[in-house]
């Protein structure tokens, strides 16, 4: 049973013990009134957990979207006029097939035969714009013979018959990615069995950033709340015996991160969940000691320590807020705050 107790501002100080664990708030006030006392950190009624050896296996569930694979256009680099067409719209092409002729007219250089020769004529040749990718040919129903093109322009796209599921991730939970993913699975609502997704990249949101890469290169940053910003974007390439259709909607479940027979502790027990952070070692004699530690993988629930504590010690769990960030309106802007109690 949860009983929730809603403290006011102008309280001044509200202590609520739970037998067997619970929470502890102190909201507190000093002096005449206007002034706050932060002194030390907020007892959450924390108690000595051991040090383990233990495996984190991180994953995380995003909802996804079918897309069709971006096909790569056919450009027409110097311009020119087309003067013939290989291919009709929708045909099956492979990489290398010829799609377009153009008619290329050059101007000959200032200089070409010496100053007192007689300008020479432009040059005119005929090329042929040919297909970048194996796939269907789209974006040729606009193109007739006869047409000029800008230097640039595209006069087809070639697109392979393949798809990609695609998952935006939150900014913050790109953190959980500690390296490159090669165990995902697409599941289609609605639709066939769950199957293996080859991972195809890790890169920015549309109008975001691209995340920022750890030491090896890859992004260590992952709907819902982007914390302030667009997040990633994950694709990965669905099987080609899987039956999909552009659009359709599905959840990938990625496996971010694995650890086997590594020292671990609570998350709750750690200040930071990210490179470095710190505990409180609790000795035998119950005196406390603020210790850094270097930080691998996480599940949300305990968290790997590469280095700072040993199996057989003892960490404060949970550990007590930083007094720093221990101040009245902190945590809501509307001056109440409240405190979730168990077993009431």
């Amino acid at each position: 049973m949860k009983k929730w107790i809603i403290i006011g501002a102008a309280a001044l100080l509200l202590v609520v013990a739970v037998g067997g664990g619970g929470y502890l708030l102190l909201n507190r006030l000093g002096g005449s009134g206007d002034e706050f006392v932060t002194e030390g950190a907020v007892d959450v009624g924390g108690a000595p957990h051991p040090v383990e050896l233990g495996t984190v296996d991180s994953v995380m569930v995003l909802d996804t979207t079918v897309r069709a694979e971006p096909g790569k256009g056919v450009k027409a680099q110097q311009g020119g006029q087309v003067v013939h067409l290989w291919v009709t719209e929708g045909a099956e092409v492979e990489e290398g097939a010829p799609i377009v002729n153009v008619k290329i007219t050059e101007e000959p250089a200032p200089d070409a035969g010496g100053e007192d020769a007689a300008p020479a004529a432009p040059v005119t040749r005929e090329v042929s714009l040919y297909a970048p990718v194996d796939g269907k040919v789209s974006g040729l129903d606009d193109v007739q013979v006869g047409d000029v093109l800008e230097p640039g322009a595209v006069v087809a796209t070639v697109a392979p018959d393949v798809y990609r599921a695609v998952s935006t991730i939150p900014a913050n939970d790109l953190y959980r990615f500690y390296e490159e993913p090669d165990d995902i699975l697409l599941e289609i609502k609605n639709g066939p069995p769950p199957a293996p997704c080859e991972f195809l990249s890790l890169g920015a949101a549309e109008g975001g950033e691209e995340p920022s890469g750890t030491d090896g290169g890859f992004p260590m940053d992952g709907g819902g709340d982007t914390g302030g910003g667009a997040g990633g974007e994950l694709a990965c390439r669905v099987p080609s015996d899987m039956q999909v259709f552009e659009g359709v909607q599905g959840k990938l479940s990625i496996s971010t991160g694995r650890a086997e027979d590594v020292v671990v502790v609570p998350v709750t027990a750690v200040r930071g969940t990210t490179g470095e952070g710190e505990v409180i070692v609790v000795a035998e004699d119950g005196t406390e000691e603020v210790r850094p530690v270097e930080l691998g993988v996480s599940d949300g629930s305990f968290i790997e320590v590469v280095s700072g504590v040993e199996v057989g010690e003892q960490v404060m769990d949970p550990i007590p807020l930083d007094s720093r960030f221990d101040v009245p309106g902190a945590e809501d802007e509307t001056d109440d705050m409240y405190l979730e109690e168990e077993g009431m």
